[in-house]
C-alpha cells in the first residue's frame, strides 16, 4: 500500500484525508463504548457466531488439548510466579493476553520446537563419531597393482 507523490501538495491531501479517517474511527469508536449497553453487547459479540467465524466457545472446543492445557497452565504461571506482586488490574491484563497468546500455541508448534532442538543435539553427536571418509577408486589396497 506504498503511494508515491511528484508534489506536495498531494502528499498535504494524503495526510488530511488520513486525519479525517482517523477521525470518523475514533467516532465509532466513542459510539460504540458510549453505554453499558453497548459495552455488553460488544463482549457479548465473543459468543456469537458471525458468518465468517466461530464463536468463542466453538472456537475453545474446536482446540487441541495443548491449546486448552497451555490456556490454563500460562496464566497461572505468570501470575504465580512472575507477577506474584502485581495489582488486580494487571493479573487481569495478563491473564487476557496469555488467553490470546495460548491459542497460538497448537500441538504442531511444539513439535517444531522440540524437533529443531533435538536436530541441534543429533548434529553435534554425528559429527563427533563420523571418521573422514577415504576416497574409493575401485582398486583394493592389498592388491598387485600397486
Amino acid at each position: 500500500m506504498e503511494k508515491t507523490f511528484s508534489t506536495l501538495a498531494e502528499l498535504q491531501a494524503e495526510i488530511q484525508f488520513l486525519k479525517v479517517q482517523q477521525f470518523k474511527q475514533e467516532e465509532v469508536l466513542k459510539e460504540h463504548l458510549s453505554s453499558p449497553k453497548a459495552i455488553l453487547s460488544t463482549i457479548g459479540g465473543l459468543f456469537k457466531a458471525d458468518s465468517g467465524r466461530q464463536s468463542f466457545v466453538k472456537d475453545l472446543v474446536n482446540q487441541d488439548l495443548i491449546t486448552n492445557i497451555s490456556r490454563v497452565i500460562l496464566p497461572i504461571f505468570l501470575n504465580g510466579v512472575v507477577f506474584k506482586r502485581s495489582g488486580f488490574i494487571t493479573k487481569t491484563l495478563v491473564t487476557f493476553l496469555s488467553q490470546k497468546a495460548a491459542k497460538q500455541v497448537n500441538s504442531h508448534s511444539v513439535t517444531g520446537i522440540v524437533d529443531k532442538i533435538t536436530g541441534l543435539f543429533k548434529k553435534k553427536g554425528d559429527q563427533k563419531t563420523t571418521a573422514p571418509r577415504i576416497k574409493d577408486y575401485g582398486i583394493p589396497p592389498d592388491s598387485e597393482t600397486y
